[in-house]
């Protein structure tokens, strides 16, 4: 029962794929999608990988952004970071490769490794932002089928939601605030020692949150946001284009927005079942047999897995950086909170 537990997420991304396999090959014309193989022009990947690459570069620019600029942390590092924990995102489950980014920059800048999670976090929602500006300029433009809409406007609840709730909790930080108050109930005063701990954490994430308090950096981190995925809408684009597809440019709009949504649900490694059905539906938009867009999927993603592989392998290669050093990363910084009782006096002393 306890491995079961331990393993839940594991089942559940696992059972969410079979589910998703099992529609992707319902009806599918296996004979077709290996013809699409055949026909792809594998020249395009000459001009797909480099572009990709300086788009995970730009992203690297966005985190310095995020972290308002540290000097600490330069953009190469950002970029072989930022890289590396996408891969390791694709084969670990639970966002395993945004923890480790955020211990082992953390550890390697002597910063907060709970900040660094928080910017991350926010670098996500800005992630999602953008990609909901392009789905909906998409779906202005050329579709507007209702469950099109329905999910344009799932989208924009989930992430202008958490932009907006994540700033209001930054801008009025209550956090010590309430911990105290709760630690002042005799019942509950015994976990005084607890709440000083959570506090502290809560407090150092959303340290990670700064940019929201800097217009320039808060600007810049999104504009490069939507300067890296209009890469990969370009791209995706000469991609389809080496399948001998003449489509308008917005078909490049539906298949970004959509495969970027699909990471969201649980899944197994490399997100195997929902990115694939998403390529599916966003080419169906073309009128795109489910074989045709299923082929077209493969190469995307299996191109895109082997340049992030290599480069996180040269990354590691380089850095001698240890996985397994992960766990410990953790605990040590769970286990060490700052300032703890003192600063959430002071905390309360500025807001009495």
């Amino acid at each position: 029962m306890k491995k079961l537990k331990q393993h839940k997420e594991k089942i559940i991304g696992f059972i969410i794929t079979l589910i998703f396999i099992a529609l992707i090959c319902w009806n599918l014309d296996f004979k077709q999608l290996i013809a699409t193989f055949k026909i792809f022009d594998y020249k395009v990947l000459l001009i797909f990988v480099p572009m990709y690459i300086a788009g995970l570069y730009l992203r690297g620019v966005r985190w310095k952004y995020l972290l308002c600029d540290s000097e600490k942390l330069t953009v190469k590092e950002a970029f072989f970071a930022f890289t590396t924990g996408n891969t390791l995102n694709s084969y670990l489950p639970a966002r395993a490769g945004d923890f480790w980014r955020a211990f082992h920059i953390g550890k390697k800048l002597e910063e907060s490794k709970m900040k660094i999670l928080g910017s991350i976090i926010l670098e996500r929602i800005i992630d999602g932002v953008s990609v909901l500006l392009i789905l909906a300029f998409a779906v202005l433009t050329y579709f507007k089928h209702p469950w099109v809409l329905k999910i344009t406007y799932l989208a924009s609840a989930l992430f202008i939601g958490s932009l907006v709730m994540f700033f209001l909790i930054f801008k009025f930080n209550k956090t010590a605030w309430f911990f105290n108050k709760l630690a002042a109930i005799p019942a509950l005063s015994k976990f005084e020692p607890a709440f000083i701990k959570i506090s502290d954490v809560i407090n150092r994430f959303m340290e990670g949150f700064q940019a929201l308090n800097k217009p320039k950096c808060l600007f810049m981190a999104f504009a490069t946001s939507c300067l890296a995925w209009g890469i990969e809408c370009i791209i995706t684009y000469i991609l389809i284009l080496g399948f001998g597809q003449h489509y308008g440019f917005s078909i490049a709009f539906f298949i970004i927005s959509f495969i970027a949504l699909s990471t969201i649900i649980p899944s197994s490694s490399v997100f195997v079942g929902p990115y694939q059905y998403a390529y599916i539906l966003a080419l169906g938009i073309y009128h795109i047999e489910k074989s045709y867009a299923l082929g077209i999927a493969f190469i995307h993603q299996i191109t895109i897995m082997l340049t992030i592989t290599v480069i996180s392998m040269i990354y590691f290669l380089f850095t001698n950086t240890k996985i397994q050093d992960i766990k410990e990363e953790i605990e040590e910084e769970m286990e060490s909170p700052s300032d703890s009782k003192e600063g959430i006096e002071a905390d309360n002393a500025g807001n009495a």
